[in-house]
């Protein structure tokens, strides 16, 4: 999933108005920032198999220090620890919603991966394999966004008048850039997925701060 891990991103400022959304954001899709560079320099590994799933052609066959339960927890903790030493203020409450952005990435994956999630390393796999139907996965993908995007601008009011149409802007294109990571073919290699990864990550990390940090603020 891509678009779908942003659902919970936007959502954040409903429940803490503190935590910025491009922080969000990065926490949303921290396992798959260390899952690039793990990737990358040979820790993590993945096959190019095209039609692996019908929405996916990447076997995620090894990843037990990102992707694992066990692992996203300890993730999910060590990441929400360090904003609350950083937060200047709801330091307590952000550091929990950051910790909760990071785990959400594994629940979500749950639904739609393949059996590829360890429960801890060298443990059991378990995904419920969505990706092999494509209405239903991309369907959810979509919802899921959707309604994070639905409780950002509940949440949240405009500074000016650009801040009125940015979240929607936001939206569009996060759906552009996932219909250009769906329909380009891959990379020729498998370990160049992981600096395509973490460059898109921050790309969106960005965006969500010019069209929603800068141009809103919580009510």
């Amino acid at each position: 999933m891509f678009v779908g891990h942003y659902g919970p991103a936007l959502a954040g400022p409903r429940f803490v108005k503190a935590v910025p959304v491009w922080a969000l954001c990065v926490a949303v899709q921290f396992l798959d920032y260390l899952w690039g560079a793990f990737v990358y320099f040979g820790i993590e590994h993945v096959r190019i198999e095209p039609g692996f799933t019908a929405v996916s052609p990447l076997d995620l066959y090894h990843m037990p220090w990102t992707h694992s339960l066990l692992m996203a927890l300890v993730w999910s903790v060590v990441l929400g620890f360090v904003w609350s030493l950083i937060a200047r203020s709801q330091k307590r409450a952000g550091g929990i919603l950051i910790g909760v952005a990071v785990f959400s990435h594994w629940l979500v994956d749950l639904l739609v991966h393949v059996p590829d999630l360890a429960l801890w390393p060298g443990g059991p796999k378990v995904g419920f394999g969505l990706w092999n139907n494509a209405p239903i996965a991309l369907t959810l993908e979509f919802g899921v966004l959707a309604a994070g995007l639905l409780l950002y601008v509940s949440a949240t009011k405009a500074k000016g008048a650009f801040g009125k149409i940015s979240p929607w802007i936001f939206g569009v294109l996060l759906v552009a850039l996932y219909s250009v990571s769906f329909f380009q073919p891959p990379p020729a290699t498998a370990q160049e997925f992981g600096p395509m990864a973490i460059l898109s990550y921050t790309l969106v990390a960005v965006l969500a701060w010019l069209l929603c940090d800068r141009v809103r603020e919580a009510k």
